[in-house]
């Protein structure tokens, strides 16, 4: 078996990547010393070295496929002659005559200057190019380097490069875990800063300050409705700011010198009214559609005011009258 490296004074002369070496895929490199063949099949395999004093004959022709062959015989030590085909294979757009007879006139050139002193010399072949079993690849310590056809030795050895690209890769795998990292972060902290928005928050009951309560509606004498007065009236007032509502959120306001009790909210997000007085509730709605619904628990003629506020503006308000009636109230917050 040869060396993946070359030797003092020795230069390579011809490499090719894609040959058929007795049925064997392969590489080969020549130099001025040796012609080197690398089994594709088996990377761990050292080449095999066939050194020109034990090439006999160097003949050219093509096989069964058209493709352009080279064939060597080689002397081994049995005394026998073993054929070594080198079979260029062509593509329908590559024409590899030119090569394989540029290969064939130098080793041919090689063998006679290097058997000119001291004749032709065997040399053992092993498998893959002679039958036989195949030599188990190394499975323990450093592995067996091979170089391929074509590399200039001279540079870093196979087992540098091997390190090189075993730290790139690592350091490619480190970056992707912290990519990963950051993205899980930044998910995290969004889920904290944006969770608490999608948490129904408990809505606080605000109690009025009594010096800032405007001056009840007077409770009516006449308990009975009166037939011209409509039982609901819806008032849309001027945009203005109420002093004793809070800036911020929308806010329900009750008005009624009694019992009463209903609902609030947009849809699927609804707060239960009950109270009696005048009282304020806030209602978890902004930009969207809101109703109020607010039922009379008497049956008393007395007034039963809404008034629905936006960020401390009233936005609508309606008024009842008929004893144990209700109150249903809609308002468009997107339009505000």
């Amino acid at each position: 078996m040869g060396s993946p490296y070359l030797n003092t004074n020795e230069s390579i002369i011809l490499s090719a990547h894609d040959l058929v070496i007795n049925m064997v895929s392969a590489e080969a490199i020549l130099t001025n010393q040796r012609l080197m063949l690398v089994d594709k099949n088996h990377p761990r395999i050292l080449p095999q070295d066939i050194l020109f004093t034990a090439v006999e004959t160097v003949t050219i022709g093509d096989n069964m496929d058209n493709d352009p062959v080279l064939t060597l015989s080689v002397v081994t030590p049995d005394g026998t002659r073993q054929p070594l085909g080198m079979a260029f294979p062509q593509s329908m757009r590559t024409e590899r005559t030119a090569e394989r007879d540029e290969w064939a006139a130098r080793i041919r050139e090689l063998s006679i200057i290097a058997q000119r002193e001291g004749g032709i010399v065997a040399m053992e072949l092993t498998p893959p190019w002679i039958p036989g079993t195949i030599p188990e690849e190394p499975s323990d310590g450093e592995p067996t380097e091979f170089v391929p056809a074509g590399t200039h030795f001279k540079t870093s050895s196979l087992s540098e490069r091997r390190s090189r690209a075993a730290n790139a890769s690592k350091n490619r795998m480190i970056g992707i875990v912290i990519a990963a990292l950051i993205i899980i972060a930044l998910i995290a902290a969004g889920v904290f800063i944006y969770a608490p928005s999608f948490i129904p928050q408990p809505i606080p009951q605000v109690t009025p300050d009594p010096t800032q309560v405007p001056t009840q509606v007077p409770t009516p004498t006449d308990t009975q409705t009166p037939p011209a007065t409509p039982e609901v009236t819806e008032i849309v007032p001027p945009t203005q700011v109420q002093s004793i509502i809070p800036h911020t959120g929308v806010w329900v306001r009750v008005i009624y010198d009694g019992t009463y009790s209903g609902t609030a909210g947009p849809s699927g997000r609804v707060r239960d009214i009950k109270g009696s007085g005048d009282q304020f509730f806030q209602v978890p709605a902004k930009d969207e559609i809101m109703s109020a619904s607010i039922t009379k628990q008497d049956n008393s003629g007395n007034p039963l005011a809404v008034e629905i506020y936006y960020e401390g503006v009233m936005v609508k308000t309606a008024t009842i009258t008929r004893p144990g009636g209700t109150l249903d109230l809609d308002v468009n917050l997107q339009n505000l």
